[in-house]
């Protein structure tokens, strides 16, 4: 496993070498970009102009009359061409970037593109309770081993509103989480259960618990923490722990959502952008999003790895 520290030398070493056709084919399909926004904006150039002709404004021509269609016809060519590319570069920066960058971090980790984490581990976490009409996830990272289990994947759960009736019937879809959901087992079982939450942004689910305050003024300051065993989430709360929950809050600036309930930690990190997905207009350099990537993952591991120190501990010392 690599350090925060070493990600940059280790970047430019292993991965940076491995970029320059992936960046190449990135510079192609923003060329294309662009040239189908201009073919758009000839194709409305041309229908308005059209009007033009009618009030003799200007001398409109058979030529000119054809080049709404030469132009819709090229914008059809170029969108499926667009679109052929993307997907084979979306294929090319997963397999090149995201699972070398998880492979950097722990090097049993898997990466499955098209797989997510499974419905009942989403609704096992207690995190987001309320029912969802469309579960939909990909970029699944998968440590499992024989000792351990850790898994995490993009998500997106929905649920639909339906009002009026008839003709008049609408439906309005709304997210109940967009993000990027983990979830990773202990060798030892919770006696309680423990949530904590980013103050603020997150929704009290769990209000009839004990509230516990962290001896870290900053930690306790972003979080809310309650739990139904006070003595166990003392214990998760190591200084280390509540360290890397201040640093990846400061980092994103995004809702947290974590729970510890049974065997098993899961948590849920709220983003509108989608971590795992290349972006056309951004060098495929870009340190930050490899940065991005890189904080969300040492983040779970690094809880997870202390968390399964700490309670080993814990439970020795109260004879469980």
């Amino acid at each position: 496993m690599i350090s925060r520290r070493d990600l940059k030398s280790v970047y430019k070493e292993r991965l940076e070498p491995e970029l320059e056709g992936l960046e190449e084919q990135r510079k192609s399909i923003r060329n294309l970009d662009i040239t189908s926004y201009l073919c758009g904006v000839l194709i409305l150039v041309c229908y308005f102009t059209n009007p033009l002709y009618y009030f003799g404004i200007y001398r409109y021509d058979q030529i000119a009359e054809s080049l709404p269609y030469i132009f819709s016809v090229l914008l059809i060519v170029l969108f499926f061409i667009n679109r052929s590319q993307k997907k084979n570069y979306r294929s090319e920066y997963k397999t090149k970037v995201v699972r070398a960058v998880a492979k950097m971090i722990y090097d049993i980790w898997i990466y499955y593109p098209d797989e997510k984490v499974s419905e009942e581990q989403y609704k096992n976490s207690q995190l987001f309770p309320r029912h969802f009409d469309v579960y939909e996830g990909s970029d699944l990272i998968d440590g499992t081993n024989s000792y351990s289990y850790f898994q995490c994947s993009e998500l997106h759960t929905k649920y639909k509103k339906e009002s009026g009736s008839g003709n008049d019937k609408k439906t309005t879809w709304h997210t109940i989480f967009k993000g990027v959901f983990f979830s990773a087992n202990f060798n030892k079982k919770f006696s309680g259960t423990t949530f904590i939450r980013t103050k603020n942004w997150s929704i009290d689910l769990a209000s009839s618990y004990d509230t516990v305050e962290g001896n870290n003024p900053e930690f306790s300051k972003i979080f809310k923490v309650k739990t139904t065993n006070e003595d166990e989430a003392r214990a998760i709360l190591t200084p280390r722990v509540m360290e890397a929950f201040v640093d990846l809050y400061n980092f994103y600036r995004k809702p947290i959502d974590v729970s510890f309930l049974g065997t098993r930690l899961y948590s849920g990190i709220s983003f509108n952008e989608e971590l795992f997905k290349p972006h056309i207009y951004t060098s495929v350099y870009d340190l930050e999003a490899i940065e991005k990537l890189f904080e969300l993952l040492i983040f779970n591991h690094i809880v997870y790895d202390e968390l399964n120190q700490s309670l080993r501990v814990w439970a020795k010392a109260l004879g469980y």
